[in-house]
């Protein structure tokens, strides 16, 4: 599901000169989540633009592009493309990990080429043994 609002933030006007910024913020939060219905993943767009000129001057009204998928909603400025984050399962491993899967390939390597020379030992060894 996809939308486009313009979200008006004259509310946040009545706070505190050193909160309207972050009051903006929590208004845009509130209004998509009783428009659409979930969580909600506010853009680094949108922070920015409230944020622009400090906490005490933020936009009088801001136009959001708002995409609702599987329950959660991304939002962000329109015409700033919706960036959704990567899942943690296609995120690249911490450099530990990656060491640890590595050291456990070389050591699985060491041992395929151990069991490799015990089978060509014996197989040899028989065969001398054999001969003479």
């Amino acid at each position: 599901m996809e939308r486009v609002y313009t979200i008006p933030l004259r509310k946040a006007f009545r706070a505190p000169r050193t909160r309207r910024a972050k009051k903006a913020i929590k208004i845009i939060r509130e209004f998509l989540e009783r428009h659409m219905k979930g969580e909600v993943r506010i853009g680094k767009s949108i922070n920015e633009s409230v944020w622009a000129r400090g906490i005490q001057k933020p936009p009088r009204r801001v136009k959001i592009h708002a995409v609702k998928e599987d329950g959660v909603i991304y939002a962000e400025l329109v015409g700033v493309e919706i960036k959704k984050p990567v899942k943690k399962e296609e995120k690249e491993k911490p450099a530990k990990e990656r060491k640890k899967k590595k050291l456990e390939e070389e050591i699985k390597e060491e041992k395929e080429k151990s069991k490799g020379r015990e089978a060509k030992v014996k197989e040899g060894g028989g065969e001398e043994k054999a001969e003479k």
